[in-house]
């Protein structure tokens, strides 16, 4: 399996998870790793997509998904009563909490398993996709034996919060983005403007 993980940024990218996961792997058992916001959001369109690609899709919805030892191990068994192997895969649909957690479950497992992040929050994005000059990319680094690719769907942020913007620049701040120019103008943009869309193309690739 390629180290790389393989990015897809796309506005509406939800409706391409099917093709997305086939492309990257064969016709395998999944388990579609969620927090219920983003569950009853986007759940039933994940399902139904990786399904029509020919998936058999087992899906584990956490009402808390903290990045814990004791949530980890909640996972693990679900995993191990699914009896998921090295052939099988994670999707994980969520928020940040949630992407980290799946990156930890998927590279300490008993069998590294292949993961698909979905991150569902502008946070989650940013720390997910941020380059690698940033000390967030240990995220990625510890998780590169079983990251198989990132789905970006824009229109998940679109409607970001005031609150979660200036998150966001805090996040680019501590991360060493501070001097970069086009970061800062992309969310100072969405900040005063209604409805502006992040160029992630130009912020990620």
């Amino acid at each position: 399996m390629n180290n790389v993980p393989k990015i897809m940024v796309k506005s509406e990218g939800i409706a391409a998870i099917g093709s997305y996961a086939a492309s990257l792997w064969s016709t395998r058992k999944i388990v579609l790793l969620s927090d219920k916001k983003s569950f009853d959001a986007e759940g039933a369109k994940v399902l139904q997509y990786l399904t029509i690609m020919g998936f058999d899709v087992q899906t584990l919805v956490l009402k808390e998904p903290l990045y814990t030892t004791a949530i980890a191990n909640l996972v693990y068994q679900f995993l191990s009563d699914q009896k998921i192997t090295k052939n099988d895969g994670i999707i994980c649909l969520g928020n940040e909490n949630l992407c980290q957690l799946s990156s930890l479950v998927a590279t300490t497992y008993s069998q590294v398993i292949p993961l698909i992040q979905i991150p569902t929050t502008l946070i989650a994005q940013l720390t997910v996709c941020i380059k690698k000059r940033s000390n967030l990319s240990k995220l990625i680094e510890n998780s590169s034996s079983s990251l198989s690719g990132i789905l970006i769907d824009t229109a998940l942020s679109n409607l970001s919060s005031k609150k979660e913007l200036e998150s966001a620049q805090s996040l680019l701040l501590r991360s060493g983005y501070s001097q970069d120019h086009f970061f800062r103008q992309e969310l100072r943009k969405k900040k005063r403007i209604d409805n502006y869309q992040l160029n992630f193309k130009k912020l990620f690739l």
